[in-house]
């Protein structure tokens, strides 16, 4: 797989796709802090979670409507790979924010890079092109990275436990997104609707939203458990949705203008991010959101996680 800048973009565009992947990395990191701040304070993951996707799918609903194409048809084609892609999607922020509850930010995110290793064991099960040398030294190094990571202080088992789960239904989304995007492509083009690949990418990731909203609303009115939120709760929720929604308009910008893969890798700088932000909060006094650590181990986790992202580009880059 390759992916590189658009030979007639100038530096300024690249330079601006570059600055929206990051934007996309530290809005992501951001958002995973916000569901940790609620639940240290005692707020319900699962409150958060459902009126954040409530929200998030109230807001990408109009805009699907709007960019939907003139005479694309609803097809199985599209259709089930999107219920799949948002039955995965939800149990994997189902389970980062189970992660979150238990585990400080700066140690779930990192981790998440895993979800090569996850993507690496299902595809090599799966009929096509298997994976080669490069690929398995990627994952090697990815688990390199989770143990440096892991190292000094670990996580509590239940908090491994539900990241490791979050990188499988991850890596199954990812698989499902592709396949969603195939198919609007593959319906279009039966239907003679243009529909090139970013604008695919971008409906795909309206809609996934849409169907995860349509979920969280119905959630909303049908557990009791649910429906007793507090002002708390949808504050939280607000900002988590906003924050989140700025990430994935950056993470399209970027893949828009310097694509896919190159994309991702900045997007994975989100590890990077989560360890920074996390040492300026204990270092600020906000032990009960970050455990403070000392030098020696901020640097070993910088470098895992930079080792991570490395892992991840030499996934996905294409070198031959």
């Amino acid at each position: 797989m390759t992916s590189a800048p658009h030979a007639h973009l100038g530096s300024g565009a690249v330079a601006l796709g570059v600055a929206a992947g990051f934007v996309a990395a530290l809005a992501s990191a951001v958002a995973y802090f916000i569901s940790r701040h609620h639940t240290s304070r005692g707020g319900s993951s699962p409150r958060l979670l459902v009126i954040a996707h409530a929200m998030m799918g109230a807001a990408c609903l109009p805009v699907a409507w709007l960019l939907w194409p003139a005479g694309l048809p609803a097809a199985r084609a599209w259709i089930a790979p999107l219920l799949g892609a948002s039955c995965s999607y939800l149990a994997g922020q189902a389970v980062v924010f189970a992660a979150l509850a238990r585990a400080d930010t700066s140690r779930v995110a990192p981790l998440l890079g895993l979800k090569i290793a996850m993507l690496a064991c299902i595809v090599s099960f799966l009929p096509g092109e298997p994976l080669d040398l490069r690929q398995w030294l990627a994952v090697g190094l990815s688990i390199v990275a989770a143990v440096m990571l892991q190292r000094g202080g670990g996580m509590r088992r239940a908090a491994v436990g539900f990241t490791l789960a979050a990188c499988v239904a991850f890596a199954v989304a990812d698989l499902f997104i592709v396949a969603l995007i195939d198919g609007l492509q593959r319906t279009a083009a039966e239907a003679a609707v243009p529909l090139g690949r970013i604008h695919a990418g971008f409906l795909a990731m309206l809609v996934t939203y849409a169907v995860c909203g349509g979920t969280a609303l119905c959630g909303l009115v049908l557990a009791p458990s649910l429906r007793r939120s507090t002002r708390d709760d949808w504050i939280a929720g607000a900002r988590y949705a906003a924050t989140w929604l700025l990430g994935m308009a950056g993470l399209y910008i970027c893949f828009g203008i310097v694509g896919v893969v190159f994309g991702n890798i900045v997007q994975s700088t989100r590890g990077l991010f989560s360890i920074v932000i996390g040492a300026s909060l204990a270092h600020a006094g906000w032990h009960g959101l970050e455990t403070h650590v000392d030098r020696r181990t901020l640097i070993r986790r910088l470098f895992a996680a930079a080792l991570m992202t490395a892992a991840i580009a030499l996934y996905v880059i294409d070198i031959a």
